[in-house]
């Protein structure tokens, strides 16, 4: 019994070996049979799933384990799978469409099917040489910019020194982008009009322009709506696509969705509570969100331009105005008040827009096709969202320590409000609530963004 036993397991442990062997001679003969055109075509149909998002059926996901068992041999190098990539490129830029959702979700994949002997950094650079290829030697492609945000803000900081460089060196200094910051070019409305007519490819919205660009965003700027940063990155990422079709209906693509900061009140005379401001000269400047609040709260304000605003602070038109941290810094209108209310008002989310007529721009100065212009487009759109989480984080950082600036070297007293006052404000925001749904958004879009808050919270 022991020996017909072991002649079983011998038996058994043969066959487990041959078909072992039969497999690993199956993969290795499809791997050497892959010809210099097969792995051109299985670079071509990754590269392709992967810039439009299409998920790898089992046969390419054969042919690409054949071409890695290529390259872990040294059979094919890496140097040559970097130029099927490049010629991969330009007829995919053609043919197929990408958007900046896939491009965001293409590197992981890049890297997954490629790295180490190709990664995602590469592709991109090699992409952005395809689009620019449409540009001349010695042409330049100009984008304008527009933004009230003050110079020496992290408004203007990261873009000027992180993102409008990355753009230059990726497409070789064929794509430009200029920004014109401080209001040089008017405020949001005006920069929006000037985008309109061609004047200028996008704007660095503050809350006057987000009502102005896409008024269903404006839900972010309910006062009272947001506690703390994690809550709005939670609902900026559930919503975000939704968020992003609101700008497209009125001709805009939401580049960035990064902070203006939280809104707090400022006082040049001495406030204790929510009382004394009904006695304080107001001024407002974003419209019919902050109008509302203020008239719940019994305040009195006049309307003024943004760039009036300075100008109204300083000779004494109004000596109370609600303001996120980062302006009052940057356009030094601390130094005209001695008071803040701790308590933040609203959240006022900032954006970075570029006009949807870019594309048609670019298709017909160079005459490309359609898909073409849309892409590049796509890529630009892309290399702005990469570095939102930068921006954010930057601007959070300067909030906070405008904030104890303005306390500690500048001796402007933080004001606390009471239990009661606190339930006045809040009473206040919630009537706004009411009072604009479905006149400046949508009903429905706050309740889904109320509803969702909700149920984050009560996982926390």
């Amino acid at each position: 019994m022991k020996n017909a036993h072991y002649r079983s397991t011998g038996l058994y442990l043969f066959c487990f070996l041959i078909l072992l062997s039969h497999f690993a001679l199956t993969f290795n003969a499809s791997a050497k049979e892959l010809s210099p055109e097969d792995m051109q075509r299985t670079t071509e149909e990754t590269m392709t799933a992967i810039m439009t998002g299409q998920e790898f059926g089992p046969g390419l996901t054969n042919e690409q384990q054949a071409l890695r068992g290529l390259l872990e041999r040294g059979v094919i190098t890496s140097a040559q799978l970097e130029s099927m990539v490049e010629k991969t490129m330009l007829p995919l830029l053609n043919r197929h469409k990408t958007s900046r959702y896939v491009l965001l979700e293409a590197g992981e994949r890049v890297n997954t099917s490629f790295a180490p002997y190709i990664n995602w950094e590469r592709c991109r650079e090699i992409a952005w040489k395809a689009g620019a290829s449409i540009v001349p030697d010695g042409e330049e492609v100009l984008l304008k910019i527009g933004t009230l945000a003050p110079p020496g803000t992290p408004w203007l900081t990261i873009p000027d020194t992180v993102l409008f460089p990355r753009i230059a060196r990726l497409s070789d200094n064929k794509f430009i982008v200029k920004i014109f910051g401080g209001g040089v070019m008017g405020e949001d409305t005006d920069i929006l009009r000037k985008m309109d007519i061609g004047q200028l490819d996008g704007c660095g919205c503050t809350a006057l322009g987000l009502l102005a660009s896409g008024p269903d965003i404006s839900v972010f700027l309910l006062p009272g709506l947001f506690s703390n940063y994690e809550e709005i990155d939670y609902i900026r990422e559930k919503f975000r696509k939704r968020i992003d079709e609101a700008f497209e209906k009125r001709g805009y693509i939401l580049g960035a969705f990064i902070d203006t900061g939280f809104f707090y009140i400022f006082s040049r005379e001495k406030i204790k509570g929510l009382d004394d401001l009904k006695k304080q000269s107001f001024i407002n400047w974003f419209g019919e969100m902050e109008t509302a609040l203020y008239d719940e709260l019994g305040i009195t304000s006049t309307p003024v331009s943004v760039p009036e605003t300075i100008s109204a602070i300083s000779t004494g038109l109004a000596n109370a105005n609600m303001a996120p941290p980062a302006w009052m810094l940057g356009m030094q209108a601390y130094q005209y008040v001695n008071y803040y209310i701790k308590t933040p008002v609203l959240y006022s989310p900032g954006v970075i827009v570029i006009s949807a007529q870019t594309k048609e721009r670019i298709r017909k100065r160079f005459a490309t096709t359609e898909t073409f212009a849309f892409n590049v487009q796509e890529m630009l759109i892309y290399e702005v969202s990469t570095i939102e989480n930068d921006w954010k984080k930057l601007s959070r950082n300067y909030e906070e320590k405008c904030l104890q600036a303005f306390e500690q070297r500048c001796g402007i007293k933080a004001v606390e409000l009471s239990v009661e006052d606190q339930k006045t404000l809040k009473q206040a925001s919630l009537n706004v609530h009411e009072k604009l749904a479905g006149k400046l958004y949508p009903r429905d879009l706050m309740d889904d963004i109320t509803k969702a808050l909700a149920q984050y919270r009560s996982q926390k």
